[in-house]
């Protein structure tokens, strides 16, 4: 079978089959950890689009994992599927930064590209926190400064509960010369923003604004 989850899919299966075990966990009543089942099944069903009776059987029968061992057991054979995040080569990374002159990244071979929905790193040569983003076959680049400090709050990529701290983007103003400055807070931690990501929508209203 080939390939057929997206990063951000994966982890809205991670997500719905924790609450389903979560239900195992804490309640006795089956009735209550049937409707959690049910919900997690309908909710996978309505996100992820599965084409083939294969990728439809295998998440088939989610009722059947029950703990978390069943969980990991799964989700690492349900990884196989995924389809990891692009490679990128030097003339992409030159299109989507052409603002930054040697433009320094980490080694992606030694990411794990099938977490991945966007990539983000801090350019060592400048100093400014660079995101690549992949959509339909092309990448968005965006380019600026996080601060060191963190607070607990909402990141507005991921949408999750977590460390975050502020983002900002330099903009050209109307008048020659002007400049503004558009941001809004992130996760601190690209990984955990990353495994956050069950809607990728977030991430392209991010994009959207700061491109605005």
């Amino acid at each position: 079978m080939e390939s057929f989850l997206y990063p951000d899919q994966y982890h809205h299966i991670e997500q719905q089959l924790y609450r389903s075990v979560s239900a195992h966990a804490i309640s006795i009543d089956q009735d209550v950890i049937q409707a959690v089942q049910e919900m997690a099944q309908e909710e996978i069903e309505r996100t992820v689009r599965l084409a083939s009776p294969e990728q439809k059987q295998l998440l088939a029968n989610l009722s059947a994992i029950q703990d978390q061992e069943d969980m990991q057991r799964f989700l690492q054979q349900l990884k196989q599927h995924v389809i990891p995040f692009p490679l990128v080569s030097d003339k992409q990374l030159e299109k989507a930064f052409p603002k930054i002159k040697k433009l320094h990244t980490p080694d992606i071979d030694q990411l794990d590209r099938k977490e991945m929905v966007y990539w983000r790193w801090v350019d060592k040569g400048s100093g400014k926190t660079c995101m690549l983003i992949p959509k339909e076959g092309k990448f968005t680049g965006i380019e600026g400064y996080q601060e060191l400090s963190q607070q607990k709050g909402v990141c507005s990529i991921c949408n999750g509960l977590e460390e975050v701290s502020l983002f900002t983007v330099k903009k050209k103003g109307q008048m020659r010369g002007m400049y503004s400055k558009k941001g809004n807070y992130i996760c601190k931690d690209p990984d955990i923003c990353n495994k956050n990501i069950t809607n990728i929508e977030y991430l392209y209203a991010f994009v959207d604004k700061l491109n605005a």
